[in-house]
């Protein structure tokens, strides 16, 4: 489900099954400024409030409340008590006026409390109230003593502190008194107030409502606040309700003043449609913060859906505006079809003021610092330019030559009007160039000049550098000034190492000049020196043995490796974009950092190879080895792997993105942080590997095994292609395979914990006596898929399409098969289906 709101405001969404169908509860939290200017705060803020604030008590549940009610997570503070340490505290808020007594420390004194000690201030909450253990309306509080035969017992329950908070006209005047707990906070779900409205959970709630609320339940259920803060009469706030908060902030003794006359507005988009359904949204809760001089108001709304879990909802927009001033549904979907539009939907997420009224934004805390920085830097710049000019006018030059426009740049919510502005100014300014192109070959063409040539521009080859590096060889740096040359080189040859396939190729050397190149090289080698930095781009070295040489950095581009032992060998940072490795040994070589892009790599072995950090683009392996190779950090670009052995190799942070693989064996390789995006791969293997951090996006793998793997953290995603896939007697553990298509896919055997397999297509699966905990199958098609031994315990499998599935002997306990499709050939013989659900049953197709 995809949001689209303003920064300022919250969402919660709760979908839950009523009344025998599914149905979507909304909440709009949003956070405004308590006093005579209300303002809407950031949601980071909100979040950050309600986290300090609420003592464990959660926001809101997004359930529909018939009734409007007030919270309050409030303090009493010392400075406003009487002499006996005693603060009243209250509220008074759109007609209801509620009242609590927050005293100091007291403990029975005889038969009656104690004075109150002094306090700087007190949380009123539940456990400062009346009631403790065993006193169901509050257990959570104190001085409640029960009863008890046991004197030592009950002297120790009187010694026991007494309530902090009471109501004024109920104080608790001798132990045995039971008095009525007061406070602003939640009631509990479990305490009787509440649970008294839940309604039964009986047949009727197994075969209909399970795992939803009964039919009997008083809605009034959802309402959390005490009896004394709600509004039987109202389902909502009325707009602009004042307020007025009696000695609960620190420093104001009293604070007053309205809420802001908002409403939410909330638009629904179900998948597959176009249309945008408004959902009613009411101002049902208000939740006061005074200390922090914050409130919370809360709007709740409910829609009906199709699916249990609000997968049918594609999108929710949101949006709040003065009651005073609503905007049209044109206006919404405007706006939202401006958030959704791919090229500028982002930037358009940043104007708030679609979806909020301006007037009531509030800026950032560090907004004030960053505008004065950034004032007194543009002043400074002016104050700069101005002496500029004034010494050119000195000198002569026209008063009006260097004046320029004032430059305001964009507001953050205004960037999206000056990218599309800019986009259009540069626009017209190719337009205007290429009609005048069009003007100067015209105009060439009529002066008999024909079409205009242009001069090359491309350059082949690596930069004017020595050939043997010994330019980086030079005398000592500080004693020598060439080093400035030196630095030159070694940048020019660091660009070109990253960017050689962007340009034309390197041509070969010619006969003469590469057998002489060949033959430097083979006396260099054999006098044991090094080939560092040497510049051999478009040698002939085939056939060469270079075992163990130091060629790291050399410049290879072109040139011809075939059937060369390269064995052992350096090539850190080496250039071999375009080079032909056909047949070449790279076993044991180190290729760190280095660029192969271009090359052609056919038989190639890189066994035991060290390729982290290396650079393939348009690359092409046939038939080669990397068996055991380190392939850390490695960039793939374009990339085509046919017959290729990645066994046993260690492979971390890739990505490969719409690359082809075709018989490509990844067998016992440790793999972590490993994604494909957009690829087709076939016959491929990663039987036995160990696997922690894999993707798989809009992939297709038919067949690609997994037979023997560990796979954790994984995720098989957008429409990727699982059909005949193997994964038997693997371990799978946190594997999110929701929508993938796995038709005949054989898990029989495997080890599967906490993993998802929502809406995936797994037609034919077998997985036989394959062991699956804490896992998914929701709406998973399993339609004549084998489980026979299968252990299913407490599996989800809600609407699951289990036609002509076989359970045979599987471990069903807890299973849930709720509104499963389940006909006579789905077979159940010998299963155990303790505690098994399966209410309610499916409804029967239209």
């Amino acid at each position: 489900m995809k949001i689209i709101k303003p920064t300022p405001l919250g969402v919660l969404t709760r979908p839950h099954r009523a009344a025998g169908s599914e149905h979507l509860g909304v909440a709009i939290p949003m956070m405004v400024t308590l006093g005579e200017t209300p303002r809407l705060v950031s949601e980071s803020e909100l979040w950050d409030t309600v986290g300090a604030e609420l003592a464990g008590f959660p926001l809101d549940a997004a359930l529909p409340k018939p009734r409007a009610e007030f919270l309050l997570s409030a303090r009493a503070y010392g400075r406003y008590c009487d002499h006996t340490n005693t603060c009243r505290v209250g509220i008074r808020f759109a007609g209801v006026e509620k009242a609590l007594l927050v005293s100091g420390e007291r403990r029975w004194a005889g038969s009656a409390p104690s004075a109150a000690e002094p306090f700087e201030s007190l949380a009123i909450d539940w456990p400062l109230a009346f009631g403790g253990a065993g006193y169901a309306d509050n257990p959570r509080g104190r001085g409640f003593h029960g009863v008890s035969a046991n004197s030592e017992r009950s002297q120790q329950q009187l010694s026991q502190p007494l309530p902090n908070v009471e109501y004024p006209a109920e104080r608790l005047r001798g132990p045995g008194q039971i008095v009525t707990p007061g406070s602003f906070t939640p009631i509990a779900a479990d305490w009787p107030q509440r649970r008294a409205l839940y309604g039964a959970l009986d047949a009727q709630w197994r075969e209909s409502d399970c795992p939803g609320f009964p039919c009997s339940m008083d809605t009034r259920y959802f309402n959390i606040a005490p009896t004394d803060q709600q509004f039987p009469a109202l389902d909502a706030m009325p707009d602009g309700a004042a307020y007025r908060i009696v000695h609960m902030h620190p420093e104001q003794p009293v604070i007053t003043g309205a809420l802001p006359p908002l409403r939410a507005r909330c638009f629904l988009q179900r998948q597959s449609e176009d249309t945008l359904a408004e959902i009613p949204m009411r101002l049902t809760t208000v939740w006061f913060i005074p200390h922090r001089e914050r409130a919370v108001m809360i709007f709740h709304g409910i829609a009906g859906i199709r699916e249990f879990d609000a997968q049918d909802v594609a999108c929710l927009l949101l949006g709040a505006e003065l009651s005073g001033e609503p905007r049209s549904a044109a206006d919404y979907r405007r706006t939202f079809d401006r958030r959704m539009d791919r090229k500028h939907g982002a930037l358009h997420a940043l104007r708030d003021q679609d979806l909020v009224p301006p007037a009531l934004l509030i800026t950032a805390d560090d907004a004030s610092t960053d505008a004065t920085s950034h004032d007194a830097l543009e002043r400074n710049l002016q104050q700069r330019a101005r002496q500029q000019i004034e010494r050119a006018r000195a000198a002569g030059l026209a008063p009006g030559a260097f004046d320029a426009a004032p430059t305001q740049p964009p507001r953050i919510d205004q960037l999206a009007e000056f990218v599309e502005q800019q986009e259009r100014i540069a626009q017209e300014q190719r337009a205007a160039l290429e009609e005048k192109q069009r003007e100067i070959e015209a105009r060439h063409a009529a002066s008999g000049m024909g079409k205009r040539v242009n001069p090359p521009t491309t350059r082949r080859g690596p930069p004017a550098l020595s050939r043997d590096g010994a330019a980086s060889r030079r005398a000592d740096r500080k004693k020598d000034p060439s080093h400035l040359e030196i630095d030159a080189d070694k940048k020019l040859r660091e660009t070109y190492r990253h960017a050689v396939q962007y340009q034309e190729a390197a041509p070969r050397l010619d006969t003469a000049a590469g057998r002489v190149l060949q033959e430097r090289v083979a006396a260099a080698h054999a006098r044991g020196e090094s080939l560092a930095g040497w510049d051999l781009t478009g040698a002939d070295l085939s056939r060469m043995s270079l075992r163990g040489a130091t060629l790291s950095g050399a410049l290879l581009e072109s040139a011809d490796l075939s059937d060369t032992d390269l064995t052992g060998a350096v090539l850190g940072n080496a250039v071999l974009a375009r080079a032909t490795l056909v047949r070449t040994a790279f076993a044991r070589t180190d290729l760190t950092g280095a660029n192969l892009s271009l090359a052609q790599c056919d038989g190639t072995d890189f066994s035991d190879a060290v390729l982290d950090r290396a650079l393939f683009e348009n690359t092409r392996f046939e038939r080669c080895r990397l068996t055991r190779a380190s392939v850390q950090r490695t960039q793939f670009r374009d990339c085509r792997f046919l017959s290729t052995d990645f066994s046993e190799a260690t492979l971390s942070d890739l990505a490969f993105i719409e690359q082809t693989f075709d018989t490509v064996d990844f067998s016992r390789a440790s793999i972590r942080k490993l994604a494909f995006i957009q690829c087709t791969l076939t016959r491929v293997a990663f039987a036995s590997a160990d696997i922690a951090g894999f993707g798989f996006v809009e992939t297709v793998a038919s067949g690609i095994r997994f037979d023997g793997a560990i796979l954790r953290k994984a995720c098989f995603v957008k429409e990727s292609v699982l059909d005949n896939a193997d994964f038997s007697q693997a371990q799978l553990s946190e594997v999110n395979l929701r929508q993938v298509r796995a038709h005949g896919a054989n898990f029989s055997g495997a080890r599967i914990d906490q993993c998802d397999f929502s809406d995936a297509r797994m037609r034919l699966a077998d997985l036989r006596a394959a062991k699956i905990a804490d896992s998914h199958l929701v709406r998973t098609d399993l339609s004549g898929a084998n489980l026979v031994r299968a252990d299913l315990m407490g599996a989800s499998m809600r609407r699951a399409v289990l036609h002509g599935a076989n359970f045979r002997e599987a471990n069903l306990f807890r299973a849930d098969f709720a509104e499963a499709a389940i006909d006579d050939t789905t077979q159940f013989d010998g299963a155990y289906l303790d505690q098994a659900n399966f209410h309610p049953f499916a409804k029967a197709a239209a």
